[in-house]
């Protein structure tokens, strides 16, 4: 009896571009443009900054160029390591709606690019490595339950490998067996902690989560190709992930409805620089803000009822730097009252020191919502100095599968996030991704 490993290698070796349809082609190149995107902004903070040093200490002079960063070459593990330090680097970069702790743009979309580079792959290559990626590294994320994350780990750095490893495969034309060997590998190359989360200290450390996964799937590609083994039962099997990581899981949905179900289908784009948890929030109040006529000095309570995770993960009002701001609903609800959150760089040390926004952030109550409210919606209530009463709730933000962007709102984040590039530049390079399938060699692409 084949072990899910072997099941998803055989896929996504035997997935052809000719085989997917429209619709999930569509949602691949979206998930690439976006990446592209946020690796172009996150490339620039100073966590980022670090790792590209070492970086190019370490890998320099490959085949890989990185999206807003000119002058720089690499080899692939250390282009995967820095594009999804990148990607990740400003709560900016995709994942899965319902969340099942995947970010397919950070962890298989850019390692993806940056094989792609390195063997010369066309757009189409590139397009169905990245739908090949994310199905096996979605159903692996599913299957978990969500239950890794209440123990600790930070679950987008364990699934990550397996789906950069399967994209990488895909690119290579790696057999079935091959990429058993690698998914084996890739088990044991994933990682990270929530402490961070919890410290109020050492945030960079989840930017670098992302870069790890990509850069693991690149490695255990590159080893299992030379013959180096790794245990096929290393999903489902005894001692393996499921087991070592998870409370609770269900086997039966690493494999359930692959290759007629598309989990890219469930691509979610952020629109505002904050975590997922917090998106719908922010985008209710900025909704009531502009049909009430009120500011963030008009609010005399605000309650928000959420998931059990925003109450025990993203509750603190208090946060000491950046990244845990981000994190924070109370926190990012409090600032989006003052500042505009379409606006990446509005999240900055001015605005978390904002008196104003840490007042508000601390009148916040967050409360476990109720059975009715949906997995990734909200319901909130506020009152007004004036004694207006607003209450409501959103099921699904913009970016969502149920919502999803336009052409025009992933062009305007696309051009948001890549101010710091020429403009004409950037215009080219959005055109260019867009349009991917038509490319003959990635390796023509100007990223910067």
């Amino acid at each position: 009896m084949s072990t899910a490993a072997q099941i998803l290698a055989d896929y996504a070796t035997a997935l052809r571009y000719e085989a997917i349809p429209a619709r999930v082609v569509e949602r691949a190149r979206v998930c690439l443009t976006d990446a592209v995107g946020c690796a172009a902004f996150g490339a620039h903070f100073p966590w980022s900054q670090m790792v590209l040093d070492f970086a190019k200490a370490t890998g320099a002079g490959g085949p890989c160029r990185l999206p807003g960063v000119p002058g720089v070459s690499l080899h692939v593990p250390q282009a995967a390591l820095a594009l999804g330090t990148f990607s990740h680097a400003f709560e900016l970069d995709s994942l899965r709606n319902p969340s099942a702790g995947v970010h397919p743009g950070a962890t298989v979309a850019l390692p993806a690019l940056a094989m792609a580079q390195s063997c010369g792959a066309s757009g189409k290559a590139l397009l169905t490595a990245i739908v090949a990626g994310t199905e096996i590294m979605g159903r692996i994320g599913v299957a978990t339950l969500h239950s890794p994350e209440a123990r600790g780990f930070h679950a987008p750095g364990i699934f990550g490998p397996f789906g950069s490893a399967a994209a990488c495969a895909s690119l290579l034309g790696l057999d079935a067996a091959t990429t058993t060997q690698a998914f084996g590998v890739a088990g044991s190359l994933g990682g990270g902690l929530l402490a961070f989360a919890k410290a109020g200290t050492g945030g960079m450390v989840k930017r670098l989560h992302m870069g790890r996964a990509a850069e693991g799937g690149v490695i255990a590609v590159e080893l299992a190709r030379r013959g180096f083994e790794g245990p096929a039962t290393v999903i489902e099997g005894r001692f393996g992930m499921l087991e070592a990581y998870c409370d609770k899981s269900d086997p039966t949905k690493l494999t359930a409805g692959l290759g007629t179900v598309w989990e890219i289908e469930r691509l979610c784009i952020k629109p505002y620089a904050l975590h997922v948890t917090a998106q719908p929030s922010v985008q209710l109040i900025r909704q009531w803000m502009a049909e009430h006529g009120f500011g963030g000095d008009d609010i005399a309570e605000l309650t928000i009822w959420a998931s059990p995770k925003v109450v025990s993960h993203h509750s603190n009002a208090s946060p000491v730097d950046v990244m845990s701001a981000q994190y924070s609903t109370p926190f990012t609800v409090a600032l989006a009252c003052y500042h505009d959150p379409n606006n990446p760089e509005v999240f900055n040390d001015t605005t978390l020191a904002d008196a104003r926004v840490r007042k508000l952030a601390g009148q916040i109550r967050i409360v476990e919502r109720p059975q009715d409210i949906a997995t990734m919606g909200v319901a909130m209530g506020i009152v007004l100095k004036d004694g207006r009463r607003i209450d409501g709730s959103l099921d699904a933000f913009r970016g969502t599968p149920e919502q999803p962007f336009t052409s025009a709102d992933l062009r305007t984040k696309f051009d948001n996030v890549t101010r710091r590039m020429d403009a004409g530049l950037s215009a080219r390079l959005f055109e260019t991704l867009m349009a991917i399938e038509t490319v003959a060699d990635v390796r023509t692409i100007e990223l910067a």
